[in-house]
């Protein structure tokens, strides 16, 4: 339906309508309570192309979008994911005004008027216009939907802002497709590219190989790494070591689990709550007032019910329940049982909820024999269906919402009923109705069990116990001492989650707030306790040598293993010699195409590859420094084959570095921001 609150029912859809930039998305805390802010450095919420980004300009932008998505979902109550989509959407605004912006706008990148409209209503359509404005009955663009929506652009102040924010994404997006496309107009390989290429695809060699493991060859029979080496390679290989803000965090937790007593409590609830359930006149409402997840409304036939629900439904059942599963019980009842039809059609005239005079003048009209079609084309909201007469083709009663399907199902076909609905004043009436078939409606409630305030207080004195026994000695200590299980965590300023723990922000906000070493209070979290202590802060920029000096002493160590390995079969002829002097296998390996990514009977090392594609046949080659080990081989003869051409291997090349086209430019548009994102301080 063409309005705004059709829109307002298309969430999903719209949640991803975020111009994808490939910001990492993470979660910010309620930016709409209460409290005071001072402006200072300490208070800044991050930096973006050199600009100073105060926590009052990010707030303003949050409220900004915050209000949009209240329009268009018509409320003001969001989920963690819906405010996320939010807070992230904020920041990605100021880095397109801060610095995406005035670098298109200084590379001559505009988005002109004419593209704009071209983009809204011409041959080429804004994805973004398709996303929003799509038929809800098919989920494909529908000019006409767009057109029930700007109808009201200009009487609706809702609707004139949500018009003015897609417009802004329209252009946006189209800011960011010129620039890849300019960008992807310089991805093409050249003519050595492409030869190259060819020949390693047309082009295998039968090999014999050698593989000597770094870890059978003994640590002492090389020379040990000094730090002088460590020092060199770390500052000749320096980007290797680059890291992102982090913190890594050990942490404790104190699982809140439901008692035997709090299991014998919920069972005498239960029990009291499923008689007051077999007394019940209404049903349905009953459940959905006492069930701890929505009950299932619907009505199903003998054939498609639930095989759990058959009996209860059209057998001697009266009562399912209560069972228990888990930590939960469950209990049900036929709330109905009734004839109705599988399917129906029906044609609608939509009016606004201050129309109901129009409405109510219309229904009468109709019912004296005035054109439907004529009638929804010049008065209904839905413009979707407006342009088929009003028509709304067939649908299960489920499809539509309740009040709509009840209404049409009590009326005989042809007759003309008013009816309201979350979307508006509905004039409707049925076209045709399948056969009534027998149905019934299943009201189930469940119960969950879950903690009692003793059982919380339990392991809250079980948490408190713990950073006790860590303040006497230490974090670790406290561990062993009390017999708990640690667990670890490298947590990103942009991380949402922990290792399992799903809603995570207090720790995450926590461990950007803290020193290293010190241990946190109990930190509620997914309903349990968790006690942390922070161990490293890491900061943008390079690791340090000492952290890194492991790893590089392991590189040099192979390094020298290798010339080990040469000195060892120096000389040595054959292929079978070098096996017999290092005590190794000699493995075949045939048609070893030199755009391999694997070699039989050794794995996947591309450096290995690469040497046998350029190897003399007949000449033990290496040794070849390899991922797994050091490895010597021969080439014993070559293959042809015609699995690729010029042309074919151009188009794939060419293919393959568009496909990662707009994942480059997104790291490269990040990285140029020189952004410093701050927001977990806070938040």
């Amino acid at each position: 339906m063409a309005t705004l609150n059709d829109l307002r029912t298309k969430g999903g859809v719209i949640v991803t309508i975020v111009i994808a930039l490939g910001l990492i998305a993470f979660l910010l805390g309620d930016l709409f309570s209460n409290g005071s802010i001072f402006a200072s450095k300490a208070n800044r919420v991050g930096k973006i192309a050199g600009n100073n980004i105060e926590y009052q300009v990010y707030a303003n932008q949050t409220e900004y979008v915050k209000n949009i998505y209240s329009s268009l979902w018509g409320s003001t109550a969001f989920d963690s994911q819906q405010y996320d989509m939010i807070y992230n959407e904020a920041w990605n605004d100021l880095l397109m005004s801060n610095s995406y912006k005035p670098s298109f706008d200084k590379m001559g990148l505009t988005v002109s008027d004419a593209e704009m409209v071209d983009m809204i209503q011409g041959a080429y359509v804004s994805p973004v216009i398709r996303s929003f404005f799509a038929d809800p009955a098919t989920g494909v663009y529908s000019p006409e939907v767009l057109k029930g929506f700007l109808s009201q652009v200009e009487s609706n102040e809702a609707a004139h802002n949500i018009w003015n924010y897609i417009k802004k994404r329209v252009a946006e997006q189209r800011l960011v497709e010129n620039y890849t496309t300019l960008v992807g107009a310089g991805f093409v390989a050249n003519d050595l590219e492409v030869n190259a290429s060819v020949a390693a695809a047309n082009n295998a060699a039968n090999v014999k190989i050698v593989v000597k493991p770094y870890y059978t060859i003994a640590d002492s029979l090389v020379a040990p790494v000094k730090d002088a080496a460590i020092k060199k390679y770390y500052k000749e290989h320096k980007e290797l070591f680059r890291q992102s803000t982090s913190r890594e965090v050990e942490y404790v937790v104190f699982n809140v689990e439901p008692s035997e007593a709090d299991y014998a409590d919920a069972k005498e609830a239960v029990e009291t709550l499923a008689e007051e359930f077999k007394a019940a006149e209404n049903v349905m409402q009953f459940a959905q007032a006492n069930s701890y997840e929505r009950p299932d409304s619907r009505y199903y036939s003998r054939e498609n019910i639930p095989a759990a629900y058959k009996e209860l439904a059209f057998g001697r059942e009266k009562f399912l329940g209560p069972q228990l599963n888990g930590n939960t019980y469950t209990m049900s009842r036929v709330a109905e049982v009734r004839n109705m039809p599988d399917s129906l059609e029906a044609r609608h005239i939509l009016f606004s909820f201050d129309q109901k005079e129009l409405a109510d003048s219309v229904a009468t009209a109709l019912r004296k024999g005035a054109s439907f079609a004529e009638l929804a084309e010049k008065y209904s909201l839905d413009q979707a269906s407006a342009v088929d007469g009003g028509k709304l083709g067939r649908f299960a009663p489920e499809q539509m919402v309740a009040e709509f399907s009840d209404a049409l199902i009590a009326a005989p076909v042809r007759q003309i009923v008013t009816v309201e609905s979350q979307f508006g004043i509905h004039v409707a009436q049925a076209t045709w109705k399948s056969r009534p078939v027998r149905k019934a409606q299943i009201a189930t409630i469940t119960y969950d069990v879950v903690a009692g305030d003793a059982t919380i207080q339990a392991a809250m004195n079980e948490a408190n116990a713990f950073i006790g026994a860590a303040a006497q000695s230490d974090f670790a200590s406290a561990v062993s001492e009390l017999g708990l299980s640690k667990r670890s965590a490298r947590i990103g300023n942009t991380d949402r989650a922990v290792n399992g723990l799903n809603e995570a922000r207090e720790l995450i906000r926590w461990a950007y707030n803290n020193k290293e070493g010190k241990v946190s209070g109990a930190m509620e979290i997914d309903g349990d306790f968790v006690v942390a202590t922070l161990k490293t802060i890491r900061k943008e920029g390079y690791m340090p040598v000492k952290e890194v000096a492991p790893r590089i002493a392991q590189e040099l160590r192979n390094e020298a293993k290798a010339a080990w390995v040469a000195e060892q079969v120096a000389g040595l002829a054959t292929i079978d010699e070098v096996a017999a002097k290092l005590g190794a296998e000699v493995i075949t390996a045939e048609e070893v195409y030199g755009n391999a990514n694997n070699i039989t009977g050794v794995g996947p090392d591309m450096t290995l590859v690469g040497a046998i594609a350029v190897a003399e046949e007949g000449v033990v080659e290496g040794p070849v420094e390899g991922n797994y080990g050091v490895y010597l081989f021969t080439v014993e003869g070559h293959a042809t084959a015609d699995n690729a051409t010029v042309e074919s291997e151009k188009v794939r090349l060419d293919s393959s570095s568009l496909f990662y086209l707009n994942e480059r430019i997104d790291q490269a548009l990040v990285e140029g921001s020189e952004i410093v994102d701050n927001r977990v301080k806070f938040f």
